[in-house]
């Protein structure tokens, strides 16, 4: 298989500064390809790709659409090593080459500020692995790459296999707010309670006519819990029981809402 090559850092310096520039965004919106000068300067990574890149879909769906697309992702870069998935290079390179067209459909550029292009296109300068997750394709790759089977990295969550390994990232991309919440949280880094988070979310949000504020009210119990309780330091099962009861409240009491609103 080839090896992806990635733009110099210079010249991504050079392209991000250009972005304030109306011909600049206006080239975001409407080109069919970047203009990359011929003197581009090119450097050799160790991630092999396969010849073909896929295809990925843009559609009115949009939550399908990344569920699909994150896998996509995910199986043609390979479960990249954590220099490699950090490298803000290899996100712009792909923004800006392969997929380009998919980039430009999926978050499109106008009437919006040069800081949406860096978001999306880039990454933001001193944002860490935050802004990474908001490039139009490193967020596919991470969502994947942090939900994909969790069992098969922790043999605590074995009693969570199933013969799907992404159902956990579909759960994650089906609500922008359930994505920001748990991996721009802290406690989205713990494998163990991200993996239960999202089993109970699965279970909990399809009845709450308000997924985004129950995802919201989650995560700020969860917080409060974390802060006299090391669920990590539990055996999963039981953090499971505490994690799952928290869910189910919330989303009881937003159901309980939403029918007092009704009336």
């Amino acid at each position: 298989m080839p090896t992806q090559s990635i733009i110099n850092g210079s010249q991504l310096v050079d392209m991000r500064d250009k972005v304030s520039e109306p011909e600049t965004q206006k080239l975001y919106a409407e080109a069919s390809l970047y203009p990359l000068s011929p003197d581009t300067r090119w450097l050799d990574t160790l991630v092999q790709v396969p010849e073909n890149p896929p295809e990925l879909q843009v559609s009115k769906d949009r939550a399908e659409d990344d569920f699909r697309n994150a896998i996509k992702i995910y199986e043609y870069l390979g479960p990249l090593d954590r220099t490699q998935a950090a490298d803000p290079r290899l996100w712009s390179t792909l923004t800006h080459t392969t997929f380009w067209k998919y980039s430009q459909l999926r978050w499109p550029t106008a009437d919006e500020s040069p800081n949406y292009i860096l978001t999306h296109w880039f990454e933001r300068p001193g944002a860490g692995l935050g802004a990474l997750r908001r490039n139009a394709i490193s967020r596919l790759w991470w969502a994947a790459h942090l939900t994909v089977a969790p069992w098969e990295r922790d043999k605590e969550l074995t009693y969570l296999k199933s013969s799907d390994r992404f159902k956990f990232t579909r759960t994650l991309l089906s609500q922008a707010q359930i994505f920001q919440d748990i991996l721009e949280r802290e406690f989205g880094s713990n494998l163990q309670i991200r993996a239960l988070l999202l089993n109970a979310l699965s279970k909990h949000i399809p009845n709450v006519p308000n997924k985004d504020e129950l995802s919201k009210e989650v995560s700020k119990q969860l917080l409060l819990t974390l802060k006299h309780r090391h669920l990590d330091a539990l055996p999963a099962t039981e953090a499971d029981k505490i994690i799952d009861a928290l869910v189910k409240r919330a989303a009881e009491k937003s159901v309980n809402t939403s029918k007092l609103v009704a009336n």
